[in-house]
């Protein structure tokens, strides 16, 4: 089965943007898929920093896309010495360090993640067998954009985005004038951060967002 492991700020953003379930529907992929981390709800009711930074109902909608997704199993995982390897390391939160290592027992999988630190981190480390698994295998959060757009359309993402909260500098920067902006400027600011980060994380970004086969 292939999974996608997502983390927190992927579905705060998507949320925020009210395009996570759009982007569900471009990668032809069921909720039953998606792994998120378990304390996930937990943390868009009580962070106060997330409180501060997206609108009441944008992490209402985040809850809600939590309840329809599975968590992963953390409770073996935080046991094993990968985790704790990489919860250990600077750069890398608890969060990403949990997904992670939950891809070890898993051979068909993506990473969703909108943590560029992380990504940073991870490539600049020395744990080769995890960036050896991980090749090729994280999703941005601009390619994920970009994915929806070809899927669904600009005029849509556009609409929605104009009206959104103001949650990532280079989301806010592609779409800047709003209902007005223009497709080919913001997919230009999107790819050149893609390719920015690319140059950062070696070999870590996918070459481009594939749909999920349906098997017959």
């Amino acid at each position: 089965m292939l999974l996608y492991f997502t983390d927190n700020d992927v579905i705060l953003k998507l949320a925020a943007y009210q395009i996570f379930w759009e982007m569900v529907a471009s990668l032809n992929i069921k909720n039953e898929n998606i792994r998120i981390l378990p304390t996930a709800a937990k943390v868009f009711s009580g962070s106060r920093k997330i409180s501060k930074q997206f609108k009441p109902t944008s992490i209402e909608r985040a809850k809600q896309i939590t309840d329809r997704c599975k968590t992963i199993d953390d409770y073996a995982i935080c046991s094993t010495s990968e985790y704790q390897m990489l919860a250990s390391t600077d750069g890398i939160d608890v969060g990403e360090a949990l997904l992670v290592a939950a891809t070890q027992t898993e051979e068909d999988f993506y990473l969703l993640t909108s943590d560029k630190r992380f990504l940073k981190s991870l490539a600049l480390s020395s744990f080769n067998d995890v960036k050896q698994r991980l090749y090729k295998k994280a999703i941005c959060l601009e390619q994920l954009i970009i994915h929806v757009i070809d899927h669904a359309g600009f005029d849509l993402v556009c609409r929605r985005m104009a009206s959104a909260d103001a949650c990532d500098q280079v989301i806010s920067e592609a779409f800047q004038l709003g209902k007005q902006t223009k497709h080919q400027d913001a997919v230009k600011v999107l790819n050149q951060a893609i390719q920015d980060l690319r140059a950062k994380t070696g070999d870590l970004l996918i070459d481009s967002v594939l749909v999920a086969q349906t098997k017959l």
